[in-house]
């Protein structure tokens, strides 16, 4: 487990370090890349839902959308703007993933996209999503990827080391054993290329400004130029080189 006092790499002073429409971008992207790893369509049967760390309640906002019985479980530490349709029609609740009661065999669906980081007792998690989904029902990861090239390439300014909640990094391997241990069928793991598309430019800029602000390097407004300048050569190298993605997903499920 990673501690930031002792290994810093330059972390930034907040939890949150993203841009908005970057945000709502990523989201978009994510929900796509979410129902086609779970076969949850918009014309899907009412599901009960569960999002671990739910932030702005962008992807959970969706799914209300859609239909779903949807609820979030976040301790609030972004403390960010919610949609009114999710306030008044979902289920949130202001708790840790680790010290949550997620109940048995209560949801079809849990997911948490880059959460599982910031756990301290990831097992512990892991097996309280088995319980709380039903026979046959999926849990959906996205995390960082430690084995990720870039983390090579940059060393101690790979962005996503910025993060100072950032404590606990897996390798497909460790994660999917350590789904296995709470009783979870073996996963199946991906390496999404559109994933935090901007990762790579802003590693390179950490590597040029070494001075962490409140909000991390996106917070730079010095920076907006140089993401439109360098993204289609992003886009392009990650396309020639995936061993680069930061970012893997992994679908499991318990079994029926």
């Amino acid at each position: 487990m990673r501690d930031p006092a002792v290994c810093p790499a330059n972390h930034r002073e907040h939890a949150w370090g993203g841009d908005g429409g970057f945000d709502r971008v990523r989201s978009a992207l994510t929900l796509r890349s979410l129902r086609r790893a779970s076969a949850i369509r918009a014309e899907s049967p009412r599901l009960r839902v569960l999002e671990l760390g739910f932030g702005r309640g962008i992807l959970l906002t969706r799914l209300l959308r859609d239909g779903h019985e949807v609820t979030g479980i976040d301790p609030g530490m972004l403390q960010r703007d919610l949609e009114p349709d999710l306030v008044a029609h979902g289920t949130l609740r202001a708790e840790s993933a680790e010290t949550a009661d997620l109940g048995t065999s209560a949801f079809d669906l849990i997911y948490g996209v880059h959460v599982v980081e910031h756990l301290r007792d990831p097992a512990a998690v892991f097996h309280s999503c088995f319980e709380a989904l039903r026979p046959g029902g999926a849990l959906y990861l996205m995390t960082p990827d430690a084995e990720s090239a870039g983390l090579r390439v940059f060393r101690d300014a790979w962005w996503n080391l910025e993060d100072p909640t950032h404590i606990r990094f897996f390798s497909p391997r460790s994660i999917t054993g350590m789904l296995r241990a709470a009783g979870f069928e073996r996963g199946r793991v991906r390496t999404p290329r559109w994933d935090s598309i901007t990762l790579e430019i802003s590693s390179l800029l950490r590597m040029v400004d070494r001075r962490p602000g409140e909000h991390g390097i996106l917070g730079e407004p010095w920076a907006r130029p140089v993401y439109a300048a360098l993204l289609p050569v992003a886009v392009a190298v990650r396309a020639a080189w995936p061993a680069l993605s930061p970012s893997m997903e992994v679908i499991t499920h318990r079994p029926a």
